[in-house]
């Protein structure tokens, strides 16, 4: 039997702050494309950094995402927050 145990908001925003990376999946061509990606968090706004390529194209093409977290100590201590949202490109002005 698994103890399943949800996280609550408080311990979600602590795991975003803690970790600062994880994977970002997109839809692109209609398959999910999913990277590597750094975040920085601020307040309840996740912001990455990235070059034009194919991931931009995607998301300029369906702004839907969602970016994954984890932090793995061992096989059985583990937890993942899953975080979805819409992209929107910055750029400096």
């Amino acid at each position: 039997m698994l103890d399943i145990d949800e996280m609550g908001q408080k311990e979600i925003h602590e795991l975003l702050h803690k970790v600062g990376y994880g994977h970002l999946g997109c839809i692109g061509e209609g398959y999910p494309y999913i990277m590597p990606m750094h975040y920085y968090l601020k307040d309840s706004e996740i912001y990455i950094f990235t070059t034009v390529g194919m991931k931009t194209q995607y998301m300029d093409a369906n702004p839907k995402v969602c970016l994954q977290i984890e932090e793995v100590h061992d096989r059985v201590h583990w937890r993942s927050v899953v975080v979805n949202g819409r992209a929107e490109r910055l750029t400096e002005q």
